[in-house]
């Protein structure tokens, strides 16, 4: 008996804290997915997330990081679109989630609450793009229990801490001088470890991580060090756009024109095959004329301002009203 008991406490905590939930060829399908995202191969990217429902149609990750893709596009198309699908596939990685917890290990708990703190913070940046602010924040609160709930049944599921640092950090920025009220704690320096925890040591967040603080570096004004992590990714990951944007504002803010121009000018290109609502044609051409003109090249911002007057009756309505400052300053300068 005694031996016995001895084997049951070697196998009970290996037994309580294992995780079924991810596995290897789970990891290696996000990875995947994630290069074809960060890359802009969307029709990749989503089969990918699909076959992953498919194979693992019990497991709330496909879901979610399907979700994950389509708001991704969405974001950087700026543009609502597949709304009813991003939903419905937070709603059965939320079910799922839920369904889980009632009877799993203290491991696949803390997956579980990553998950229902995912689909938390991917509602609330739906919203802050587009829907309601005060939804927003809600969401944001709700994300952040998930989260602690997840270190509670396992702190060694590093990943929780990339959602826990940008809700940290973030809080305390948008708060702004309510932190020196005493109404909101001030969480900005533990945000920023925390974030740099989830880069240096998560499970499968790394580059998710990487990705999120670059604009953590860009809003501390720490605009050498994100050029380079944004240099660093884009070479990994260099046919999207996505690491051009933050390494084009980084110039642009350290009054580094001609490289700014160079970087939106590649953001350009890119458009160009696919203008979707023009909406980020517009942000390009705006920004490279601000970037001619600070420089002081008269033809460059000229013959940039004629792309766009050759382009502008192509603006959808919609547009047009969401950019209608730049487009008239833009007009303006003609």
């Amino acid at each position: 008996m005694k031996i016995l008991l001895s084997i049951l406490f070697i196998l009970f905590p290996i037994l309580t804290s294992a995780r079924t939930l991810i596995n290897d060829d789970i990891i290696d399908r996000i990875k995947a997915g994630e290069t074809a995202l960060l890359n802009a191969r969307w029709e990749e990217t989503g089969r990918i997330y699909r076959n992953l429902c498919e194979k693992y149609n019990n497991n709330p990750v496909g879901y979610l990081y399907l979700a994950a893709s389509i708001q991704t596009e969405m974001t950087a198309r700026e543009e609502n679109i597949n709304e009813v699908d991003f939903f419905g596939l937070l709603d059965s990685a939320k079910t799922l989630s839920e369904k889980i917890l009632r009877n799993c290990s203290a491991a696949d708990s803390a997956l579980c609450y990553l998950f229902l703190g995912h689909q938390y913070a991917y509602r609330a940046a739906w919203e802050v793009r587009f829907g309601s602010g005060l939804s927003a924040i809600s969401y944001g609160f709700k994300a952040r229990g998930q989260y602690r709930n997840g270190l509670a049944a396992d702190s060694t599921l590093i990943d929780l801490y990339l959602g826990l640092g940008s809700y940290h950090y973030w809080k305390t920025v948008k708060a702004g001088i309510l932190t020196y009220t005493g109404l909101f704690k001030n969480d900005r320096q533990k945000g920023i470890d925390e974030i740099i925890l989830a880069m240096d040591s998560s499970l499968f967040s790394r580059d998710a991580a990487r990705s999120a603080m670059v604009w953590v570096l860009i809003n501390e004004k720490e605009y050498d060090k994100a050029i380079a992590l944004s240099q660093e990714m884009f070479n990994r990951y260099p046919e999207g756009s996505f690491f051009l944007w933050p390494m084009a504002e980084s110039y642009y803010k350290s009054k580094r024109f001609l490289q700014a121009a160079e970087r939106y000018n590649q953001i350009l290109d890119q458009l160009k095959i696919e203008p979707g609502n023009y909406y980020n044609i517009i942000e390009v051409v705006y920004y490279l004329h601000q970037c001619y003109s600070r420089s002081g090249d008269k033809n460059k911002a000229a013959d940039i301002l004629n792309y766009f007057n050759s382009v502008k009756e192509e603006i959808p309505q919609k547009t047009r009203h969401s950019q209608r400052r730049k487009i008239s300053f833009l007009g303006r300068k003609h």
